[in-house]
């Protein structure tokens, strides 16, 4: 007979890229951010994030920077510690 467990986590489409930012995060931010530098935490994201949100739209089978923001945002953001940047975000230098 097979075991069930209740999770109180939601489902995603998307859910499998979560370990995948993890691994970024634990293995390439720190790399990421010191060979091109911290921003101003006015700006709101580090080169890590916006390189992270990046990956997210690719690797989600998205065709352009706009679908972090009309497809991908509200599922994405089911991640408590990880923060996506919107697209607007991604074209500010």
């Amino acid at each position: 007979m097979a075991k069930v467990q209740i999770k109180s986590e939601k489902i995603t489409p998307f859910g499998g890229i979560f370990s995948i930012m993890e691994q970024f995060d634990a293995l390439l931010s720190n790399v990421v951010d010191s060979t091109l530098g911290l921003r101003s935490r006015t700006i709101g994201y580090q080169y890590s994030e916006i390189f992270r949100s990046l990956m997210c739209v690719y690797f989600c089978g998205g065709s352009c920077i706009e679908d972090v923001s009309t497809h991908l945002m509200r599922h994405l953001s089911c991640h408590s510690r990880l923060s996506i940047c919107s697209a607007i975000r991604l074209y500010v230098p």
